[in-house]
């Protein structure tokens, strides 16, 4: 039961019998008047999930040679021919056939790459207090940009730095995959026997029009036309894929290793049709036949103040694609 209660001051209150104020009944919490902060409760979790992003493959597929350093504005390299052979001479001749032999030089320009990170005293500060590291993931993110010019440029070129990509470099043979009973080219509606003819048949082509001087070591497949002979069955009594059959029975020991599924490949044929890549890298000597040129991989420069922003400039010295031997290179497509 509720009573007044006369305090010290002189004013009264309403106490029940367990001498507690009573509380108006209109009287609501607001959200502000919790015991607990909405953040109190937040839990946050150290492992961060990134933004995902494919493979660069460039580098992967073709080796990179550094030759030159930072200085060098062109690399040029030197090809030596031979002519003339020997003839049925008589014994008195005096002019005999003679032998010789006749050089060529090929050049390409080195470009300067560039790119750069940079951070504001505000963001250190909030950085160290965070426990973020700022610096290193901005470098993360500059060198990322620079890796993705260099693969864009080996595969497609650039018309602005003047760089010539795989598919765009007129030395190399374009083929058209000849069409299947099905009077069309893609493998999706060819036979495994009309696949695996595609296959053989490019790979002999190289090794015959070279005089079995470039013998293919490699053969490059979009996504999914890998995919496709690598869990479609020879046939319909087997349980060997294509794939798992050109492997084991094509002359030229190429292995599943070698056969590749590449994004960087993949609608890159005219009209987007199903295509593929054969190479050789090396010559029987063991020459390269095809390489990335960069004189001076990516380097960052020391921190640049500029006002309250701190700069870090990075630059990498490069040529392009440079191919030596165009014949060891084919590209298959359907037309």
């Amino acid at each position: 039961m509720a009573r007044e209660v006369k305090l010290a001051d002189g004013t009264t209150e309403t106490l029940n019998d367990h001498f507690e104020r009573l509380v108006d009944a209109d009287v609501r919490l607001a959200d502000g008047d919790g015991i607990f902060f909405q953040r109190q409760l937040e839990v946050i979790e150290q492992t961060t999930y990134d933004v995902l992003y494919p493979d660069l493959e460039a580098r992967d597929c073709f080796p990179t040679l550094t030759l030159g350093g930072a200085g060098a504005t062109s690399l040029t390299y030197r090809s030596y021919d031979r002519v003339g052979k020997a003839q049925v001479i008589n014994a008195r001749a005096t002019d005999l056939p003679k032998s010789d032999i006749s050089g060529r030089e090929y050049s390409i320009n080195v470009k300067s790459v560039g790119c750069a990170y940079d951070f504001d005293i505000d963001e250190v500060a909030s950085a160290a207090m965070s426990g973020m590291p700022l610096e290193a993931r901005k470098a993360m993110a500059s060198r990322r940009g620079y890796e993705q010019y260099v693969n864009d440029a080996v595969w497609s070129g650039d018309a602005v730095g003047g760089f010539v990509g795989l598919f765009g470099n007129p030395y190399i043979a374009h083929n058209p995959v000849v069409a299947g009973v099905s009077t069309t080219t893609t493998w999706a509606t060819k036979t495994p026997d009309e696949i695996l003819k595609d296959l053989n048949s490019a790979c002999s082509a190289m090794y015959a029009a070279t005089k079995k001087i470039h013998k293919p070591e490699e053969i490059w497949l979009p996504v999914l036309q890998h995919n496709y002979i690598a869990s479609t069955p020879r046939s319909s009594l087997s349980d060997t894929t294509i794939l798992q059959y050109f492997c084991d029975n094509n002359p030229f020991g190429i292995t599943k290793d070698k056969v590749k599924a590449l994004n960087a490949i993949d609608n890159k044929f005219d009209g987007n049709s199903d295509g593929f890549v054969v190479i050789a890298k090396k010559t029987p000597e063991g020459t390269q036949t095809i390489r990335i040129r960069e004189p001076l991989p990516l380097q960052f420069l020391p921190v640049q103040l500029h006002g309250l922003v701190y700069e870090v400039p990075g630059r990498g010295r490069f040529a392009g694609l440079e191919v030596t031997y165009p014949r060891a290179i084919d590209l298959w497509y359907g037309i």
